[in-house]
């Protein structure tokens, strides 16, 4: 029987496109999210950024023996291998690297060029000059090293910053100018003109970025979050912001996937928001294949060991 594997997304031509050119025999089933349940028993592997994946219908799925993440993150698929250990879990890890840069970029340009201003100024008809800041010389402090942050690290150090790196195994890497140990936090934090977050979420790194963090940072620096809204003290946050402790802060995530209308945070003059958008991109897809199609061939042949990306 040829190996079954569910496609699970939202806009799934171009994945299906890519993946059927590479392996025309390959059975590729395609499902939104709605449909994907049903579709789950039958299928030995399953692609999706997977949040509607959960450990009933996993363990009810005996045929399933790989999930592949399309996400950087897998701490909301983790939690499937209690039930299913059997089971190969791979993340999505190097597909986020163009866009999740630009987006950091974007936000260092929404306080140094003061994009709201700009966009409120047009709004109005207004003429508002004002001296913009350079990133030129500037610090950005990274917390985590990982394939993104490595990608980071070239596109600031083309506008001339000095980069630093946080991580919890230091190791000399491209573009980043020093590296602290993960315990060194609050001196790293204190070089920041703007303090990155790239941090996976785990039980290490929930609320690692709290009250004593934002103490440390200088009054001028901006904070700087497109990981994952767990790794922050939401609360410290928005005290530290009211209280003038740091100039800003730059959010793509958030405590809630979706920030409630009521949080202080969307009325913060000092606060810039995008909408979990920092991983996504009109070339997702072809991004992507740079795991997916290695993947699928190892899992077609049987060998596991071969994945990429592998959690477990």
């Amino acid at each position: 029987m040829p190996a079954r594997i569910l496609l699970v997304h939202f806009d799934p031509e171009p994945y299906r496109r890519l993946i059927a050119a590479a392996f025309p025999e390959l059975e590729l089933v395609v499902s939104d999210e709605a449909g994907a349940e049903a579709a789950l028993p039958d299928a030995d592997a399953v692609i999706a950024m997977g949040r509607w994946l959960n450990r009933d219908n996993v363990s009810r799925s005996p045929r399933l023996k790989w999930i592949q993440g399309l996400l950087a993150g897998t701490d909301h698929l983790t939690p499937l291998l209690e039930a299913r250990p059997d089971i190969v879990l791979t993340s999505g890890r190097g597909a986020h690297g163009p866009q999740m840069a630009e987006t950091v970029v974007l936000h260092m340009f929404a306080f140094y060029r003061r994009v709201p201003q700009l966009v409120r100024a047009q709004a109005e008809s207004r003429w508002d000059r004002f001296i913009p800041r350079v990133l030129d010389g500037r610090t950005a402090t990274i917390l985590g090293m990982g394939a993104i942050a490595e990608h980071l690290a070239g596109v600031l150090k083309a506008f001339g910053m000095r980069v630093v790196g946080v991580t919890r195994t230091p190791r000399p890497v491209a573009g980043f100018d020093r590296v602290y140990p993960r315990e060194e936090l609050i001196a790293a934090v204190g070089e920041a003109d703007f303090l990155v977050s790239l941090l996976p979420l785990s039980p290490e790194t929930r609320r690692l970025v709290g009250a004593d963090v934002f103490r440390a940072m200088r009054a001028d620096a901006v904070f700087i979050n497109v990981s994952r809204g767990g790794v922050v003290d939401e609360a410290a946050l928005i005290a530290a912001l009211r209280e003038g402790r740091i100039a800003g802060a730059g959010l793509d995530v958030f405590e809630e996937r979706v920030l409630p209308a009521g949080s202080p945070l969307w009325t913060m003059p000092n606060v810039f928001i995008t909408p979990h958008i920092g991983g996504r991109s009109d070339r997702y897809a072809e991004g992507a294949m740079k795991v997916l199609l290695p993947n699928i061939g190892a899992f077609l042949r049987g060998d596991h060991a071969a994945m990429l990306n592998r959690v477990n």
